[in-house]
């Protein structure tokens, strides 16, 4: 568990949600925090709870000019900064034929060009302080699609991209660039996604180990990413989602017909037989069609 007493971070998104429970956990482990947030309720709310060395400013992410008073501010009243969490973002589910432009450009403003926003300024202040770690929220949803959410994902595929390039080029300045993709997490914007307790079921079902992220089990990878602990890690990006992007359910927990009928042609050959079996597994009624088979049956 690395130490961070002596360190200065910035954090944007810190009012709530991932970002809010990062802020408190660097606390805990002895840094100094800028913690960002919209002038809104939550930012008061963090005011009153957060102990004397978090500082809260604040800022959008979609305006430049707040991001770099942000960071101007930050080192002016904490010290150099050594690591940069950018935490901000916004979610909006529409099915896109019902995607206003107005919809779409706030989107891409917060979660898009505000990462930009925010990655220009650390990389302008980590370049210049001998180094540190900059760290951006992504998405398992960078990773696969989901229907109503084009926006979003567009996005955070972004956020990919960009994290690797600014890997390529800060790593000779000793700046590590990594992005963070959680999971389904139970955030306040998480609520605001889901229609009905049986809509947040399904969802969760999905997921291999049953249940959604805490907003402090994705602040520890984070926190890892700005600590020393990953002095080695640059360019990558860090699922943290229960492992529903890298596994296949293949079998669904409550089930009494089968799904659908599905013919497979090859059925009997090494992949054939092996997909067969998912398909099976997975509840589809398979049959299964082999030219062999059909020409020459085996009475047996």
């Amino acid at each position: 568990m690395h130490d961070f007493t002596g360190r200065t971070v910035l954090v944007t998104g810190g009012t709530s949600g991932i970002g809010l429970a990062t802020v408190r956990l660097l606390l805990e482990r002895g840094a100094s925090v800028a913690a960002i947030g919209l002038p809104d309720r939550q930012l008061d709310e963090a005011c009153a709870t957060l102990p004397g060395r978090a500082l809260l400013i604040g800022a959008s992410v979609a305006n430049a000019d707040e991001v770099d008073e942000a960071f101007t501010r930050a080192e002016s009243e904490l010290g150099p900064l050594s690591g940069v969490f950018n935490a901000a973002g916004i979610s909006r589910v529409m099915p896109v034929a019902a995607t206003t432009d107005d919809l779409w450009a706030a989107v891409v403003a917060v979660n898009l060009t505000g990462t930009f926003h925010v990655a220009r300024a650390a990389a302008r202040r980590l370049s210049d302080n001998g180094g540190g770690s900059l760290v951006c929220i992504a998405s398992e949803l960078s990773l696969v699609g989901q229907a109503g959410y084009t926006a979003y994902t567009a996005t955070k595929g972004g956020v990919l991209a960009m994290c690797r390039s600014l890997a390529a080029e800060l790593a000779p300045a000793g700046v590590r660039v990594n992005s963070l993709s959680p999971g389904t997490t139970d955030t306040p914007m998480l609520a605001a996604e889901f229609a009905n307790e049986e809509e947040r079921a399904r969802d969760q079902a999905s997921v291999p180990l049953k249940r959604f992220a805490t907003p402090q089990e994705i602040a520890h990878g984070a926190a890892w990413l700005l600590g020393d602990e990953s002095s080695y890690v640059t360019g990558t990006n860090l699922v943290i989602d229960g492992g529903r992007t890298g596994t296949f359910l293949s079998r669904p927990e409550s089930r009494s017909e089968p799904m659908s009928s599905v013919l497979v042609t090859g059925g009997a050959g090494f992949t054939g037989r092996h997909i067969v079996t998912e398909l099976a597994d997975a509840g589809h009624r398979v049959v299964s069609y082999n030219r062999d088979f059909l020409e020459s049956p085996d009475p047996t």
